[in-house]
């Protein structure tokens, strides 16, 4: 008999033995979670979502504005304007606030105005407040997570109804969400803020597309239109949803192909409206025209076809180990935290295979309209405006380049959670729900312990260094930040030995990030006020102009020696020696060819003659950088 009862009980088929379509019959069964009332339904989940997404996150309440901050709020002239900079911020290349106009510094720009104006907005009611900025991005978060919540009930409402809510597929892949360590970056730093919202307008215009394709209303297309275009106005990551939002409605509503038609022209329409909008604004739409030969801007500039798509596909397996095992994380993967890698590294072919691997089991699904079909197919969706494979994004990886993603990785969970494992477990049982609920338990544990551990590295930009560079060791931008940061401490400090100390901890970050990267302009010239520093305390001439020369020699210009040099000339106590080291630095530029006349010209004759006007290695210099610019009257003078 219990054979029997067995068998019999086998041959009702789970939800996930049939395609989607046929387990969601959207044109048949009543959808749950467009009805009245969803929420007065599912309060105590809902309820649960929003407070763990504050519990993780409440710490950063009483953090500081860090890392970017500055550029899209802190230094933002446009921010400080309030509500009069809005104009500006949604006509201008995202960086101009910052910099006092367009200097296309990373490749392929940036038009990312919403959360800009949105910053601008709360200047102007409350003035520059962290407290409350960060308020608003785990507000945010909390509303993504609840829309997550619902949007996942939209897509398997009737999948084993008689299973708890607790352990069913929406609200544990909404949990897992809420708890991933990896959106630690999107929410806690408040420049974060593009990607929670571009998310929740992409995830609100698909929720708006299935309103429409079940009803036909024409009210639900005009929401799902205007969604999307401020989820593409946060950042272009939501371009990705033109492929993401018909595959939803063919995965998970009853075919109908005029629909699913009618909503992916309003959805190109609007994505072809953003793009002629951003390229009116920066002036191109990928390509400026200029070659971005600095690695901190383009990591990638001076590699082999072979080494770029090998590190890429690097990156790419780490950013599914991360999404299983959340460890370690940092904010930097800038040069050379992620090493440049070639086709004979195994780590490169391994992810290569995976890649390809769970790609291909996308593709197989896609048929018979697998759930995890759909959670691979949106994984890749979502990641391939960042992977740097169809075109590069100024950096290796982010983590945050992932949290739109991770949205796949939940859904394939929770299914897998809430249903895949009671089906290997026979079904409705005890043992069944225990091991789902055990297992549910474990990742949201362990996710949220790791949320928790994460989150106070971005208290302040010391904290965030230090955190950094415990695990981006060989980042040039790791070592400078935490160099920097260690200056600020040492400037504030007045006891004499402890002073030194930092002075020399500054002294070993900084000169470790010219080694990864000898011609980083921005350490240079911290390294620069490094030596000035030291020479204040050892009062060694000798040291601080051969410490200058190599500086000014590997990255011209720098601004802070040139006016230290003013202020040593203006002492005129070692004129000879000055003089000695104009020389030296001038004629080097000078034997560097005709693009370094200027800087030649700089040393030789704006320092060197006011030094030593009668300095014969001088006058012979500048006689032959005169006589090759044909300045014969020049010429003359100096003969």
């Amino acid at each position: 008999m219990a054979a029997k009862k067995r068998a019999k009980t086998k041959k009702k088929s789970t939800p996930s033995q049939e395609p989607i379509d046929k387990q969601v019959d959207q044109a048949s069964v009543p959808d749950k979670a467009t009805s009245k009332g969803f929420w007065s339904k599912h309060w105590i989940p809902g309820l649960i979502i929003a407070l763990l997404a504050f519990g993780l996150y409440s710490l950063s309440i009483n953090f500081e504005y860090v890392l970017d901050d500055q550029i899209v709020f802190t230094n933002n002239s446009y921010v400080k304007k309030g509500f009069g900079g809005i104009k500006e911020i949604m006509t201008t290349e995202s960086f101009s606030g910052y910099f006092g106009g367009q200097r296309d510094l990373v490749v392929g720009g940036r038009y990312r105005p919403l959360s800009i104006a949105t910053f601008a907005v709360e200047y102007a009611l409350f003035k520059e407040n962290p407290k409350v900025s960060h308020f608003i991005n785990i507000l945010l978060y909390a509303l993504t997570g609840l829309l997550v919540f619902r949007l996942f009930h939209m897509m398997w409402p009737t999948a084993k109804p008689k299973v708890n809510w607790y352990i069913g597929l929406p609200f544990v892949a909404a949990l897992l969400f809420i708890c991933h360590p990896v959106h630690s970056e999107v929410v806690a730093n408040v420049k974060g803020r593009d990607e929670i919202m571009c998310l929740m307008g992409a995830l609100a215009a698909l929720y708006y597309a299935f309103r429409y394709h079940r009803s036909g209303q024409w009210l639900w297309l005009f929401a799902m239109a205007i969604t999307f275009f401020l989820a593409l106005l946060a950042k272009e990551s939501a371009l990705t949803f033109v492929a993401v939002i018909p595959l939803s409605l063919y995965f998970f509503r009853k075919p109908d192909w005029g629909k699913t038609g009618i909503a992916t022209a309003v959805l190109l329409i609007c994505s072809l409206a953003y793009i002629s909008l951003r390229t009116s604004v920066i002036g191109y739409l990928l390509d400026s025209g200029t070659e971005m030969n600095d690695i901190m801007n383009n990591p990638f500039a001076g590699m082999s076809a072979a080494e770029r798509f090998a590190t890429v596909f690097y990156t790419l397996g780490l950013y599914i180990k991360l999404l299983f095992i959340p460890h370690p994380l940092t904010h930097d993967y800038y040069p050379y935290h992620i090493p440049i890698m070639n086709w004979s590294e195994w780590q490169s072919i391994l992810s290569l295979v995976i890649n390809l691997g769970i790609g291909v089991l996308g593709l197989i699904g896609l048929k018979k309209k697998r759930l995890w079909s759909y959670g691979i197919l949106f994984y890749f969706l979502t990641l391939s405006i960042v992977s740097n494979v169809p075109f590069t994004v100024g950096t290796f990886m982010n983590e945050r380049f992932i949290y739109m993603p991770s949205i796949g990785f939940c859904l394939i969970a929770g299914w897998f959670i809430g249903h895949q494992l009671p089906k290997w477990t026979q079904g409705e049982g005890e043992t069944s729900n225990l091991l789902s609920i055990g297992l549910a338990a474990l990742l949201v544990i362990g996710f949220a312990t790791k949320t928790l551990m994460r989150v106070p590295a971005w208290k302040n930009a010391l904290s965030l260094n230090e955190a950094a560079i415990k695990v981006s060791k060989n980042s040039a931008r790791a070592n400078l930040f935490m160099g920097t940061a260690l200056f600020k401490e040492y400037l504030a400090e007045n006891a004499p030995a402890q002073k030194q100390a930092l002075l020399e901890q500054v002294d070993a970050y900084v000169r470790k990030a010219m080694e990864v990267n000898p011609r980083y302009g921005s350490a240079i010239k911290m390294y620069s006020g490094v030596v000035a520093e030291q020479y204040k305390a050892d009062g060694n001439l000798d040291k601080l102009l051969s410490q200058f020369k190599n500086l000014i020699l590997t990255k011209p210009n720098i601004d802070y020696i040139d006016t230290y040099l003013d202020c040593l000339f203006d002492y005129g106590t070692f004129n000879d020696k000055l003089a000695n080291w104009c020389y030296e630095v001038g004629s080097r530029f000078a034997a560097s060819g005709s693009n370094f006349t200027g800087n030649a010209l700089k040393y030789l004759e704006k320092y060197g003659m006011q030094l030593a006007p009668g300095d014969p290695r001088i006058r012979q210099e500048l006689v032959k950088i005169y006589q090759a610019l044909g300045n014969s009257n020049k010429v003359q003078q100096y003969q």
